[in-house]
């Protein structure tokens, strides 16, 4: 067995690293509305309770947790004339964005209980489609690129793309359909446009990624002929689960990723309310956001390669959480000026292009290490289970973000915080008593995260070490034999 047969030199040429990467515009379209939009469309427009909101969307996060790792299992297992992950890939084109159109367009005079049901169905039935495609399409990463550097300037690629849908989203929604000369953030007919909008771009842009990866994928490891035990596949999963490596990682995404829930379940309430941002301003710190994804892509391989992809990842976390919530800390401590002081947006723009910047070469660096991860598990098991690791990162991710906008919309009913307000109409003691609760919170979340990766263990000297023996072939077929042996006898 040669783990690595067909599997291309370093990395894919321009065309198939550009269409993975636009694969990841839908994600950035669906996370940055769910992130910013649907809390305050359905507490604010709607009218239902924030704290309502925030357990539908957490609810429909850990409904992840059942199909991210049934479908990357499924797909680490499938044999087709199309590949392991194109079947799935293609079969969410469409259904992905009809789903996110419905959830911007809640039929008018439901009860609390009806609102509640359409938005929960509706986020179900986006999660379920985006990760029949995004676990796949993420997994195809390893095998595109099964270079140590080269992986992780493909996953900058990918995050680039996922940058610009979310900037995207964020252009159409506050310069076109939510914009204060169309009606502003409550404008209930806006959001269901910027919904139609934002499923066209979905849908076109997972098509032209499956077209795009479709051939190459073609030269990758096949699956084993033979149907799999069950045993097998539960073996399979539990050696991914206790991998050190990959426990790491996992641990560290479920702080940070709870800390993520918090932070986007109130950002816009904060720029509204807090900071008294228009939608224009909003636009251009959502700028902000593209050029930080324009240097990051750059710059984190470059960081990467030259101190090694741990170091770096714990430095560029803890310095953007520390930039990421300073202005609000000199706030609420008297020592900012107040909103109509002139230097506060130019402060605002280079506090979000430097914490985004930071941030975004954080993810990337840390998904490639993910992705190393796949060649030390598969020196000891014998099988690649790409699929597999990333559904189960991606369920923790998802799963613990539920629960920090669940702590959002608990924070926001903590503090009485009142529905149908425009800006303007909350008091500052009352924005400000919300800020004093999230920045404890989010800080020691991230601190949690930041201890937790330092237990990673996987440099390049390891993988290349990996490398060399999943090529080899013998060490594969020998760690396949030991693991059947270990599940008969119970290890």
């Amino acid at each position: 067995m040669t783990a690595e047969r067909g599997a291309l030199p370093e990395g894919p040429n321009l065309a198939v690293r550009t269409a993975f990467g636009m694969g990841a515009m839908s994600a950035g379209v669906l996370t940055q509305a769910l992130n910013t939009l649907a809390l305050l469309f359905y507490n604010q427009v709607i009218g239902m309770s924030p704290a309502t909101v925030g357990l539908a969307l957490m609810i429909s996060l850990i409904f992840d947790a059942f199909w991210d790792p049934a479908i990357g299992l499924w797909s680490d297992n499938t044999r087709s004339r199309m590949g392991r992950r194109h079947p799935f890939m293609y079969a969410a084109i469409v259904p992905a964005g009809v789903a996110f159109w419905l959830l911007w367009s809640p039929p008018a005079g439901l009860s609390e209980a009806g609102n509640f049901a359409w938005l929960l169905g509706t986020l179900l039935a986006v999660r379920f489609f985006s990760s029949l495609y995004e676990v796949p399409s993420t997994a195809l990463a390893p095998e595109l690129a099964p270079g140590y550097n080269a992986r992780t300037g493909l996953l900058g690629l990918r995050y680039f793309w996922g940058v610009l849908g979310a900037v995207l989203t964020s252009v159409l929604a506050f310069q076109i359909f939510l914009s204060e000369r169309n009606g502003g953030l409550t404008n209930r007919e806006g959001f269901a446009a910027n919904g139609l909008a934002g499923a066209v771009i979905i849908s076109i842009t997972l098509l032209i990624s499956c077209l795009g990866t479709h051939r190459a994928a073609g030269r990758f490891t096949p699956p084993p002929e033979a149907p799999r035990h069950p045993s097998a596949l539960l073996g399979e999963i539990w050696s991914a689960l206790t991998n050190r490596n990959f426990s790491a990682i996992m641990i560290a995404g479920l702080f940070a990723g709870t800390a993520s829930g918090l932070t986007s379940g109130l950002s816009m309430y904060f720029n509204l309310y807090f900071w008294g941002l228009s939608t224009d301003d909003l636009t251009l710190l959502t700028m902000a956001g593209l050029v930080a994804s324009v240097i990051g892509v750059f710059l984190a391989p470059a960081v990467a390669r030259r101190w090694g992809k741990k170091q770096v990842a714990l430095a560029l976390f803890g310095l953007s959480v520390v930039t990421a919530v300073m202005p609000m800390a000199l706030r609420l401590l008297g020592v900012l000026p107040g909103n109509d002081w002139p230097g506060l947006m130019p402060l605002l723009f280079v506090e979000t292009l430097i914490a985004a910047t930071m941030g975004l070469m954080w993810m990337i660096i840390v998904t490639s290490m993910l992705a190393d991860v796949v060649e030390d598990n598969a020196v000891r098991t014998g099988r690649r289970s790409e699929g597999l690791f990333f559904a189960a990162n991606s369920i923790l991710a998802k799963s613990v973000t539920g629960v920090g906008t669940l702590g959002a919309g608990l924070m926001l009913t903590a503090v009485n915080f009142p529905r149908h307000a425009g800006p303007g109409q909350v008091s500052q003691e009352m924005i400000h008593a919300l800020g004093l609760i999230y920045l404890p919170a989010a800080l020691v979340l991230s601190a949690l995260a930041l201890a937790s990766l330092v237990f990673f263990r996987i440099d390049q000297a390891k993988h290349e070490e990996n490398l060399s023996l999943l090529r080899s072939g013998a060490l594969a077929d020998e760690t396949i034999g030991e693991s059947h042996v270990s599940l008969r006898e119970g290890r």
